[in-house]
């Protein structure tokens, strides 16, 4: 069984994340998993199948997450790592390998190319990566310029969608969903702007803005859930995106999801089979995606039939699993 180091730097809450057990516990059918990310200082912690070793987040991270890493290729013996990012995590797994002759596998979660200044780390990563996984085919899309000839791995991050797919208590309720936060890049004001153009037509439907800086504020994965399965439609109507996790979670719940045409977004909808997609910024398309929506609840039902199909037969969590076993075993 391979050991497997992830370098990242994600934020763990070793008390509270309860997705980690399934991760890492199904993980390790396969693997040894040795984690190296932030938190609360965590010294090879063996818990879920795995080995944490997490240090606290600061702007010199990276100085003792280097060193670390040294140590635990040199005491481990790991064969694999993965760097969770083509960044700094990129620079770091390059340093390891060169060091230690190590496989190195680098991952691709989001647009690199958005943050100017740390492109070129991000080619210094690509380029010396063995393995490449996008989560999304515009990723890799862009990877393969800087990395053409490497071998290109594509699934989703590991989200933990079998609790949505079990759902069985599902409502179309009158409201018009959006998770996210208070940030211009999810471009809330244009679902805003489409649904005043249409409230007179449609006076018992509602908008819900949930998350962090909006009017319902931040909540639990719980009460979205909730939420989410007694809604009529969630609407993304993001300027930028990668394979946005909140549409999986709404199409596992059989709801049918209107969302601007960019980033992975598309991977994930067929506009007019599973839901829609419209022009980024276009509240006016957008307007009209909801009124024709809104007007045909048989419609609605059927589009969130078939992206229940769609994440059950490709995101579900154990097909996840397999997607990463057979990646580092090849």
């Amino acid at each position: 069984m391979k050991k497997v180091l992830f370098i990242g730097v994600t934020k763990y809450n070793l008390e509270k994340d309860a997705h980690l057990r399934k991760k890492f516990e199904g993980l390790s059918r396969g693997i040894k998993p040795y984690i190296l990310a932030k938190g609360k200082i965590t010294m090879g912690k063996k818990i879920f199948g795995a080995e944490f070793y997490l240090l606290p987040p600061s702007p010199f991270f990276w100085i003792p997450a280097i060193s670390l890493g040294f140590w635990l290729c040199l005491v481990k013996k790991i064969d694999v790592i993965v760097a969770q990012s083509p960044l700094m995590e990129g620079l770091a797994g390059t340093i390891l390998k060169k060091i230690f002759r190590k496989e190195l596998i680098v991952e691709i979660h989001g647009d690199w190319e958005v943050r100017k200044n740390l492109s070129k780390l991000a080619k210094i990563g690509l380029r010396n990566a063995d393995k490449i996984r996008g989560v999304a085919q515009y990723l890799v899309a862009k990877a393969k310029k800087f990395a053409p000839d490497k071998p290109y791995f594509i699934f989703p991050t590991f989200t933990d969608l079998d609790e949505f797919l079990g759902e069985r208590d599902i409502n179309f309720g009158n409201t018009v969903l959006l998770v996210g936060r208070n940030d211009p890049v999810k471009g809330v004001k244009y679902l805003v702007e489409a649904c005043a153009k249409i409230k007179k037509e449609f006076p018992d439907f509602k908008l819900s803005l949930v998350g962090e800086g909006l009017p319902e504020g931040k909540l639990s994965l719980e009460e979205v859930k909730r939420r989410m399965k007694n809604c009529y439609c969630l609407v993304v109507p993001s300027l930028s995106e990668g394979l946005p996790r909140v549409i999986l979670e709404a199409q596992a719940l059989g709801k049918p999801v209107i969302a601007s045409k960019v980033g992975g977004i598309p991977e994930l909808i067929t506009d007019g089979r599973n839901g829609f997609l419209f022009k980024v910024g276009d509240s006016n398309e957008l307007a009209e995606k909801l009124r024709t929506l809104l007007n045909n609840k048989e419609l609605a039902i059927e589009m969130g039939r078939r992206g229940r199909d769609l994440v059950g037969e490709n995101f579900s969590n154990e097909k996840y699993l397999e997607n990463y076993i057979q990646m580092i075993n090849s």
